[in-house]
């Protein structure tokens, strides 16, 4: 019976270890800044990112202006930046995203997704499209922004 229990134990935390995992400060009080996010550039990041991230702030009711790779972080009144790293497990899948978002160059919240590493998942959700991944990173960040 003992045995039993402890593969049971062991079990859940192998399971546990080997799902998405998303970690997100949300941005607090971002209503009074809706009209426009200037999103920062990255060319060393998937063409799929940029695209996804853009229209899902679109969606949130920003107007959003790509400004260049390189330009601070104060460029505007309310900035991003975003990271994207890809592997591949049968298929290409994003497996790892961040999004920064800074008022006047202060940093007021960040969303994080990681997938299990190696393809050691236990879930189909490290195949879901990059914009789904996206949206839960966006959905997370401005919460309290419904459009």
């Amino acid at each position: 019976m003992r045995k039993l229990i402890m593969l049971a134990i062991c079990s859940l935390f192998f399971i546990g270890g080997c799902s998405v995992k998303y970690t997100v400060t949300p941005v607090e009080g971002v209503q009074e800044y809706t009209g426009e996010i200037c999103v920062i550039e990255d060319p060393t990041v998937n063409d799929e990112f940029l695209p996804a991230y853009k229209s899902l702030l679109k969606e949130k009711g920003f107007n959003v202006k790509i400004i260049p790779a390189g330009s601070p972080e104060d460029s505007c009144e309310l900035t991003s930046t975003y990271l994207g790293k890809w592997s591949w497990d049968f298929i290409l899948y994003m497996a790892y995203g961040k999004i920064v978002v800074y008022k006047n160059g202060n940093k007021i919240g960040e969303a994080l997704y990681e997938a299990p590493r190696a393809g050691w998942a236990l879930t189909t959700k490290i195949y879901e499209k990059t914009k789904v991944k996206i949206r839960g990173m966006v959905d997370q960040l401005f919460p309290n922004i419904n459009n």
